[in-house]
């Protein structure tokens, strides 16, 4: 408490008289902390239109606050979530609320169609914050950089690639490519039953095949 009372300008007292423990000054900080975010997060997303913008912009803010609070995240993800009644008491609600923000986009997009319909947004909200944790872990407890804006858009381009529900323009170049391929094989067979060499050469096949077996 010492180091902290000094660099904060007061007395030593002075900061006891607000946390009697450094426990409670840490669940103070990380609460301040998530509260700050999660009131950003929801102004930003206000002024995002449609799902997969506002899934970028939940992907970018994510990742612009390991730049921004390194050493508080440090914090959070090596002494506190290890600490399972500290986490509970400091952080467990404040990161539903967090993660929530996101759930909610993916519930949206499920609902207005623009993402598939077979998808369990619990599971996405999973995956896209785990994702996002591990792709940083070597920048958090390294000297690494981490470039938030190109990382982010490579996380939000895997991710919405498997999620977006397919357009009529998706549909219909499947349907084509499809088309395409079943002309391709037509086109084979003929070829194959129509060329007397193709026949004879399968003929030989099937004589090697039957020796084989024979023998």
């Amino acid at each position: 408490m010492v180091e902290i009372a000094s660099r904060a300008g007061v007395v030593e007292g002075t900061v006891y008289s607000y946390f009697e423990t450094k426990r409670a000054l840490l669940i103070a900080v990380m609460k301040g902390f998530y509260e700050r975010l999660i009131a950003d997060t929801e102004s930003g997303l206000r002024a995002v239109r449609g799902t997969e913008n506002q899934l970028r912009f939940v992907i970018r803010r994510h990742l612009d606050t390991f730049t921004s609070d390194l050493g508080l995240c440090r914090v959070i993800i090596r002494e506190a979530r290890p600490d399972v009644a500290l986490y509970d008491e400091a952080i467990l609600e404040l990161n539903r609320r967090y993660t929530g923000l996101a759930l909610g986009v993916l519930e949206e997009g499920v609902a207005n169609g623009s993402l598939r319909s077979d998808l369990v947004p619990s599971v996405i909200r999973d995956l896209l914050y785990g994702g996002i944790e591990h792709a940083v872990w070597r920048f958090l407890f390294s000297d690494g950089e981490l470039d938030a804006g190109l990382l982010a858009d490579q996380l939000a381009d895997a991710l919405l690639g498997g999620i977006l529900a397919p357009t009529a323009e998706m549909t219909e170049t499947v349907d084509a490519t499809v088309v395409r391929l079943e002309r391709a094989v037509d086109r084979l067979e003929s070829s194959l039953k129509s060329d007397p060499s193709s026949r004879a050469n399968q003929d030989d096949v099937r004589r090697e095949r039957s020796g084989g077996e024979a023998r």
